[in-house]
């Protein structure tokens, strides 16, 4: 207010404060009432989310319910493990025995009052404490039983108490996949408290992992299943791996094992659609070492290979011909029948290249030696091969995998079959260690037939069927016998350059070949052939001036008229 107003004038203002703030206060007044009536009138709850109010409460009581599972748990052992000694036998069974069946019947009760959580918390616990008293049964009543056999037998008793206590009370989770896991002990335990070795323990596994099987195949819960099949599959693995393993040792004692696997993992693809290719891959693995390891020590160390690659193309031809002969199978395996046979022939096309790979050095010698000169030209000396003492069973290996390809109707595979033909003719003289004459000569006869092929590439594409032959063009063929045509025409043509007879007579020979190429070829063939031809001209008439003695000049005049 301003106090120099007159009083009057400052009266009129003052009453006209205190009427504002007047009805400011009624207004605020009528707020706070409302607002009271809002917040503590009775609103009925909808009845959707009820139970979602009710939820939370139960939510926390099986967490603190599970956690005091899981305190009793670490009670119960550190008390058997740590207590055990301060009490008398009577005292220590009676406790165990109580608490074990209060664990045990108490998810009983749970279950009829819905908490489901809880009552699981406790059934582990309960499972728990059976493990310990087992442990202290061992340690107090039979301390000189036999730690693996008394295991054994012990796993055996628990999956069997397990698989019980969880088809009495079928809304707990926990105990019928632990008395799957309990089962996976008892057989390959007492192989071991038996005395039994790896091998023994391996079929042991295995099986462990059929009666698993049989399992994961019965209709129950999908636990049970799962951990079934899971718990199959690593048995069945380390069966497997053990069976592989002793086939590079002792393959005859390991092939009986190798052909069970192959047995059960072939029942598996077919039954299991999803899993039949990896399945029968794994299956044609197991059969191949089974058949070639025998096949191997029954021959010399250097057709060891040979026997596996054997083995891996006749897997791999029958399970591409073999046609599920049973309608009932048929019906049972119309889906995976394809994916069966695919993984089979998988696994020899896997095998049998690794063979190919074992077997392509002696290749890479017969082409790349000629190149790799350390001698002077007409000096009658040859080179040192790149490559000695290599098995001379190599070339087997290519015969075997091109005779494959070549009865597979697909261009693809008649490409194929072409490559490994040439591949083999190269890598002769190094395996047989072929004289000079011999070399020279199968050098010049593998580049005739390359470039043959390429000139009528349908020689090597014959009897192929109308789809396959409109899978790739013809000139993927025709390319690659003529690129195998020069390089074998280039390989007779260093080589030949050892002997000064040997020089003419390989340049007149390409020249004829590369000439009658560019007479019978196509399109770009035909342009690189002509210039081979040239090249071979004037390297004949190059060599005859050097062998005339001629000067350079003469020389050089000489050959200007090749062009």
């Amino acid at each position: 207010m301003d106090s120099s107003l007159p009083p009057a004038e400052e009266l009129v203002l003052v009453d006209r404060e205190l009427a504002r703030l007047d009805a400011r206060r009624a207004q605020l007044l009528a707020r706070r009432d409302w607002l009271l009536r809002v917040l503590y009138a009775p609103v009925a709850a909808p009845a959707a989310p009820r139970p979602a109010a009710e939820a939370t409460p139960r939510s926390a009581q099986n967490v603190l319910l599970t956690l005091g599972g899981v305190l009793l748990t670490v009670a119960a052992v550190a008390f058997t493990l740590v207590s055990w000694g301060s009490m008398g036998i009577g005292g220590r069974a009676a406790v165990l025995g109580v608490v074990t069946s209060a664990a045990l019947l108490a998810p009983v009760a749970l279950l009829r009052k819905g908490l489901r959580s809880t009552a699981e918390s406790v059934a582990a616990l309960g499972l728990v404490l059976t493990l310990l008293d087992a442990y202290a049964l061992h340690r107090v009543a039979l301390p000189e039983t036999d730690a693996l056999g008394y295991t054994a037998s012990a796993a055996a008793v628990l999956a069997a108490v397990w698989a019980a206590y969880g088809a009495a009370l079928t809304g707990l989770r926990v105990p019928l996949p632990a008395a799957v896991a309990a089962a996976q002990l008892p057989l390959p335990l007492g192989v071991l408290a038996a005395g039994g070795g790896v091998l023994s323990f391996a079929w042991a596994a295995l099986a462990t992992a059929v009666l698993d099987l049989a399992l994961a195949r019965r209709t129950g819960p999908a636990p049970v299943r799962i951990s079934a099949f899971v718990t199959a599959g690593a048995l069945g693995g380390w069966a497997l791996l053990t069976g592989l393993a002793l086939s590079a040792g002792t393959p005859l004692r390991a092939a009986p094992l190798l052909l069970a696997c192959t047995a059960v993992l072939l029942y598996v693809a077919v039954r299991t659609a999803p899993a039949a290719l990896p399945t029968a891959a794994l299956a044609g693995l197991a059969l191949i070492a089974a058949a070639g390891g025998p096949l191997r020590t029954a021959l010399p160390e250097v057709w060891a290979v040979p026997g596996y690659a054997l083995c891996a193309v006749v897997l791999a031809a029958v399970a591409l011909r073999v046609r599920v002969g049973s309608a009932a199978l048929r019906a049972v395996a119309r889906s995976s029948a394809a994916a069966v046979r695919r993984g089979l022939a998988g696994a020899g096309g896997g095998v049998l290249a690794l063979a190919l790979a074992w077997a392509l050095p002696p290749v890479a010698t017969g082409l790349l030696a000629p190149l790799a000169r350390t001698t002077a030209p007409w000096s009658g000396e040859h080179a040192d091969p790149l490559l000695d003492g290599y098995p001379a069973t190599a070339p087997l290996v290519l015969l075997l995998a091109a005779a494959a390809l070549a009865a597979v109707p697909r261009r693809w595979a008649r490409c194929g079959a072409l490559a490994l033909a040439w591949a083999l003719l190269t890598a002769l003289p190094v395996s047989l260690e072929l004289p000079y004459p011999a070399t020279l000569a199968l050098l010049l006869l593998t580049a005739g037939a390359a470039l043959g092929t390429a000139v009528r590439p349908s020689l090597a594409t014959r009897g192929l069927p109308a789809p396959a032959e409109d899978a790739a063009p013809a000139e993927a063929v025709a390319w690659l016998a003529f690129a195998g045509g020069l390089g074998s025409a280039l390989g007779a043509v260093a080589l030949g350059l050892d002997v000064r007879a040997a020089t003419f007579a390989v340049l007149g020979a390409v020249l004829a070949l590369f000439a009658g190429a560019a007479v019978l070829g196509t399109g770009a063939r035909r342009i690189v052939a002509a210039c081979g031809a040239v090249l071979a001209a004037a390297g004949l008439v190059g060599a005859g001036a050097v062998a005339a003695h001629a000067s350079a000049a003469v020389t050089g005049l000489v050959l200007l008229t090749v062009p």
